[in-house]
């Protein structure tokens, strides 16, 4: 606990220096504009490094065993295509937010268009974040991750993303990623180095069983089986091609021209800035994705969850494997994750909603906004729903919509006109694929078919190039 409030009061001192030095909008929400490649890497890689790729990816683990390499690695190649097709043209297009690139490839409906849809999908994606620091501060404060762990974490992201803004945030990701980077490897150096010995981890995991209830270390060595650990197959019969085609275009989607990926390339100095964080990103996530899901994998085989113990395998491997030491910096690596993620998805919808659908650059307007964001985040994370759930619904629902028409708008700038008629029919169309499943299965509990948002992404492209026409 004394760490935590180490952590926060660092953070917070960073968050209220900076808030005398923000003097524009720019500097709120693009950080000046003027980061070196360095800081842009740092502060991407703490982005994307939170709660999906943390918590959400060790979790699944579990279940699915080292195919759950895929959800990072997917973000991988979303990575490559943009280096290769985006980095450039969207860094020369001097915007500050993802709709405003719209409004010059497209048209000012066009703006409003993806700011809605975005406004809308992103809430999805903090309230993830929320879900998963508030388990982790429950853990911290002893209890279940309830209601106060909610709100405690929900008023830690808004307060600290409302003082300094992305110029606090690109300063404090290159902290945090060098924290979680540390915690995650010395883990994994400590299990797979064999300082650990699973004799004694299979012996822990029966010490925080709950009290009286009858435990056989044989019997974890067979549920063990179950994560089939020692497999490294990416695919099989838990994930197959088909759930990695479609994870491909609605994950991968979102890593090619997600509003936070591309919130760092507007924070770079120059295009060139940009591309070379993107691409170190690229290989970086691969690493971290294999390092996470052996994480997983070890504590569902030698730790794996009883009655009465805590769910999550990193949760579990920070209170009943690790030595104290490791245990504090896996802690801090695990929040630092999930905290430069938070505050980098909300800082980015207020100003999307600030500027992009109230016409206001005024900063007292985007602060009110992290606020009014942040509540209704807050809700959702208090729903209950699991964090691979909540971002696949965020996903699912951005991805079709405006990934494909915006991507080809932007390639074809300055070379093609854009016949807006078709161009906002993709994204109405793709987008609505994504949305109906998700209200279906929310409201009536209907499944629809899992190959529906991978239509709604050939809809939208289909759309968009028949809406460009040579100048």
């Amino acid at each position: 606990m004394k760490l935590l409030l180490i952590y926060f009061f660092v953070l917070g001192f960073i968050c209220i220096r900076d808030l005398f030095k923000v003097k524009n909008f720019d500097d709120y929400v693009v950080a000046g504009r003027r980061q070196t490649t360095p800081f842009v890497f740092m502060s991407l890689m703490a982005t994307v490094l939170g709660a999906s790729a943390t918590v959400g990816i060790a979790s699944r683990a579990e279940s699915i065993g080292f195919a759950a390499f895929w959800w990072l690695g997917t973000g991988a190649v979303g990575f490559w295509f943009q280096a290769a097709f985006l980095s450039k043209p969207v860094h020369d297009l001097d915007v500050r937010t993802l709709p405003e690139i719209a409004e010059k490839t497209v048209g000012k409906t066009g703006r409003k268009l993806v700011a809605f849809i975005i406004a809308i999908s992103w809430i999805g994606i903090i309230a993830a974040q929320f879900a998963a620091m508030a388990g982790f501060i429950g853990l911290v404060l002893g209890h279940d991750a309830g209601t106060l762990s909610v709100l405690v974490t929900a008023v830690i992201v808004i307060v600290y993303t409302l003082l300094g803004g992305q110029l606090s945030v690109v300063r404090t990701d290159a902290l945090q990623f060098g924290i979680l980077t540390l915690g995650f490897f010395a883990t994994a150096v400590y299990l797979f180095g064999g300082f650990s010995g699973a004799e004694n981890a299979v012996l822990t995991a029966a010490s925080i069983s709950e009290p009286g209830e009858n435990f056989s270390s044989d019997a974890v060595a067979s549920n063990a089986g179950l994560a089939t650990f020692g497999k490294f197959a990416l695919l099989n019969e838990k994930f197959g091609a088909f759930d990695l085609v479609i994870m491909l275009f609605t994950i991968g989607g979102a890593y090619f021209l997600g509003p936070d990926v591309i919130s760092r390339n507007l924070v770079a100095k120059d295009s060139a800035s940009a591309r070379r964080a993107v691409v170190a990103g690229s290989f970086a996530i691969i690493v971290f994705s294999v390092i996470i899901v052996l994480l997983g994998m070890w504590a569902a085989t030698y730790a794996p969850a009883v009655s009465g113990s805590v769910t999550n395998p990193l949760f579990r491997l920070a209170t009943g494997v690790l030595p104290l030491p490791l245990a504090a910096l896996l802690s801090v690596g695990l929040l630092s994750a999930l905290l430069s993620s938070a505050d980098t998805c909300l800082i980015n919808s207020a100003a999307i909603f600030g500027s992009d659908i109230l016409n206001t650059r005024r900063i007292s307007v985007v602060r009110l906004l992290v606020v009014a964001i942040g509540i209704v985040a807050t809700y959702l994370a208090l729903q209950g729903k699991d964090i691979i759930g909540l971002l696949t619904m965020a996903y699912s629902v951005y991805t079709p919509g405006i990934v494909a028409p915006l991507a080809v708008a932007i390639i074809a700038y300055k070379k093609f006109y854009v016949k807006k008629t078709f161009w906002y029919a993709g994204v109405v169309i793709g987008g609505l694929f994504g949305l109906v499943p998700t209200i279906l299965s929310s409201t009536v509990k209907y499944q629809s078919p899992a190959f529906l948002p991978l239509a709604g992404i050939a809809i939208s492209l289909a759309f968009a190039i028949a809406s460009l026409k040579k100048k």
